[in-house]
């Protein structure tokens, strides 16, 4: 045994397995008796199970007023028994713990969110580095707009790479104090964003419960959720729903929770527990006060 071996989590329920890898695997969109062994284009494949079929959201934090909990067993209560989301602390444990289990050699990272400013904010968000066939590839299904890459970018090339349409590039700065990479996304233009940094120091789940905390504040005013569809996208930011089929945008003011019940459940397919509910409207939404 090495040194390193002999220690052991405070807590062991954040590194804890998945209760069940085929019905997380099935949440994604996959056939759970399918071949995902470690490979790029596997990856890949995987990547967009999330992005196409689990939204971005913190409905916990605006609406819901729960306490969040990023172990394996909760997430996956929430994201697939639940068919919810979450944001990159959630998102991200969850497909980390998906390729843990599939058996990728891969590793929590810490970053900090740019907004295409050259100022670094806290660590206030969490990435995952996969390694396969030597090469390191940055994975991030959590990010919530479409400012990040759509499937894994090779994080040791200085070129520029192509993602669905979009190019990135991560710009090397070893060892400095905000990060060591910075993920920049090219547009047509000829402008580039700024997208955040990241600290190649593998970390832990229990690392990010204290920057989750601050995550969670910043949304308690800010309603979102997000997810692609087949046909487009669906979107709830703050009182407006859109939706988007193709080129056309359907845009719908909501004005009672009510309303956005039913939105969660028929356009993001979600299961909120009847149970909870009162006669008129869950007790859960009573805190955030957009309505009358």
């Amino acid at each position: 045994m090495s040194f390193a071996d002999q220690f052991t989590p405070s807590s062991p329920e954040y590194f804890a397995p998945l209760p069940d890898l085929g019905m997380a695997l099935e949440r994604m969109g996959h056939d759970p008796k399918g071949d995902y062994s470690p490979s790029r284009e596997n990856l890949q494949t995987l990547m967009f199970g999330c992005f196409n079929n689990i939204p971005f959201e913190a409905l916990d934090c605006s609406d819901f007023r729960r306490k969040l909990d990023l172990s394996p067993a909760h997430l996956f209560d929430k994201i697939v028994l639940n068919r919810r989301g979450g944001y990159c602390f959630e998102i991200n444990g969850f497909f980390y713990a998906v390729l843990t289990d599939l058996g990728y050699d891969c590793i929590p990272l810490a970053g900090r969110l740019l907004f295409n400013q050259p100022v670094f904010t806290g660590m206030r968000h969490r990435t995952t580095v996969v390694h396969i066939d030597g090469k390191r590839y940055l994975c991030d299904v959590g990010y919530g707009s479409g400012l990040a890459a759509d499937g894994p970018l090779e994080i040791d090339t200085p070129e520029k790479q192509e993602l669905e349409g979009k190019l990135f590039t991560i710009e090397q700065h070893p060892g400095a104090q905000f990060g060591d990479i910075t993920l920049i996304r090219h547009h047509d233009d000829g402008t580039q964003t700024l997208v955040y940094t990241v600290y190649l120091t593998p970390h832990t789940v229990m690392d990010f419960l204290p920057a989750n905390e601050m995550t969670e504040v910043s949304f308690r005013t800010r309603r979102v959720c997000r997810k692609r569809t087949d046909t487009g996208s669906v979107a709830v930011d703050g009182k407006i729903f859109r939706k988007r089929i193709g080129d056309e945008t359907i845009e719908e003011e909501i004005t009672s929770y009510p309303q956005l019940y039913k939105i969660l459940v028929d356009e993001f397919d979600m299961i909120i527990p009847r149970t909870s509910f009162s006669d008129d409207w869950p007790k859960e939404f009573a805190t955030y006060k957009l309505y009358d």
